[in-house]
């Protein structure tokens, strides 16, 4: 897994005057301390820190782009390296992660990519590895002053890893799953209120599973193809708060007619979010929504899913040297489990960074994620602690310490593992 980079400080006082008239300083706010030197008729100085970063990377120019690349070689140290409940075994890993990002310098439209890969290979289980990866890009083209199209197109692999309440209990791997997924949408801005319409598409792929005894678990009745159809509109007010509703049917086709089981997965659903974004303010950024997601299937055993949930991605920069990251995510995914019509997801994180200097960055997080099927409830919290050196705009150097608890809603099922997580970024 990649480190924090670094601290992004992504701050007016207007004083109007007539020759006949003398506007006085306002005081100095009461929650603020005043430091005096000699005559106390003069305030304080106070520094901020430049908004320009001496040690962000410069990329390389490639005419009306500039290229980021990225190589990040590290190593992993498990104290349970299979996540099982009991005989935890330790083991080391190879981290490989090579990634790419692209900007355009255009003076109008915007063209964004980015491509990463990584792979993690243990040393005596050899038969443990991580692969992950990605590639995506987004086009904004500003058809008109109050106008724009978006498209996005993305590919994506992810393992879920051994401990995972997804996989079974005698795999001796990782599953590998794909995602592909493309969306086109148009904004216009009618005058405090923005209107924005959304078509997507996405391929759900889920890879096979091996198991002891040279079994295999075979996940092709999970792929499927969801439709996306959104509308969204969002009320633009003098104030930070920024209210916003989006309304979304999202149908699913699965490539076999019927799961393992005999039951039919084909399913409409439909998602309801509202709530406010935080625009125009030095301090807060991003939203915060409550949702609501419903799924009726064509199977006639499964009832209707219902998952309530709160989605948000907020920062916090009460300073310019430290930065609270808060984010919640819920969903309702697929399960091939009988009778279980899908498995209900909620998560909570947060993380703050703190830059002890210019150049070095220390991180603390906590995120906890909640996965209930059949009216069980399996959490996995995550802890971490983490020291980024910069040396050179080209050079980073990052360690990390990460304890994962899984809390199984089967007695006997809970693990913990302790992972320390070094790494050396060359970058450009």
């Amino acid at each position: 897994m990649a480190f924090a980079q670094s601290v992004e400080d992504d701050l007016r006082l207007e004083t109007e005057t007539t020759d006949d008239e003398v506007v006085l300083p306002p005081p100095p706010p009461i929650s603020q301390s005043r430091i005096t030197i000699g005559d106390d008729s003069e305030e304080p100085v106070r520094r901020r820190r430049s908004t320009v970063d001496p040690y962000a990377p410069i990329g390389i120019p490639a005419g009306a782009f500039r290229l980021y690349p990225t190589l990040e070689i590290g190593s992993v140290v498990s104290s349970n390296v299979r996540r099982v409940p009991t005989g935890a075994q330790a083991d080391g890993a190879i981290r490989l992660r090579p990634s790419l990002r692209i900007e355009s310098d255009w003076v109008r439209h915007s063209l964004t990519g980015s491509a990463s890969f990584e792979a993690e290979q243990f040393v005596y289980n050899k038969d443990i590895k991580t692969l992950a990866g990605g590639i995506k890009g987004a086009l904004r083209l500003d058809i008109r002053h109050t106008t724009r199209a978006d498209l996005d197109a993305s590919y994506s692999a992810t393992s879920t890893e051994l401990g995972s309440s997804q996989l079974p209990a005698t795999a001796t791997g990782a599953r590998l799953d794909h995602v592909i997924a493309t969306n086109a949408a148009v904004t216009h801005d009618f005058g405090g209120l923005e209107g924005r319409l959304r078509l997507g598409v996405s391929r759900n792929t889920f890879g096979d599973v091996d198991l002891t005894g040279g079994g295999t678990e075979d996940n092709s009745d999970r792929n499927y193809t969801q439709l996306t159809l959104a509308a969204r509109a969002a009320l633009r007010t003098d104030t930070i708060l920024q209210p916003f509703a989006e309304l979304a049917y999202e149908p699913r086709l699965h490539d076999k007619s019927s799961d393992r089981n005999g039951i039919k997965r084909n399913s409409q659903g439909v998602r309801l979010t509202a709530g406010v974004s935080i625009a125009d303010d030095p301090v807060w950024s991003g939203d915060v929504a409550a949702s609501l997601e419903l799924r009726d299937y064509s199977d006639d055993s499964l009832s209707t899913a219902i998952g309530p949930g709160v989605v948000a991605n907020v920062t916090w920069r009460p300073t310019d040297l430290t930065r609270f990251e808060f984010n919640a995510g819920a969903n309702l995914s697929e399960t091939v489990a009988a009778g279980v019509s899908a498995t209900k997801n909620w998560s909570l994180g947060a993380i703050v960074t703190h830059s002890l200097r210019e150049n070095i960055d220390v991180n603390a997080g906590v995120r906890s994620a909640f996965e209930q099927s059949a009216g069980e409830t399996n959490i996995t919290t995550t802890g971490t602690l983490g020291l980024n050196w910069t040396l050179h705009p080209n050079l980073v150097l990052g360690t990390s310490y990460e304890l994962t608890a899984f809390n199984s809603a089967t007695a006997g099922g809970d693990y913990t593992d302790h992972r320390l997580l070094t790494s050396i970024i060359l970058r450009r």
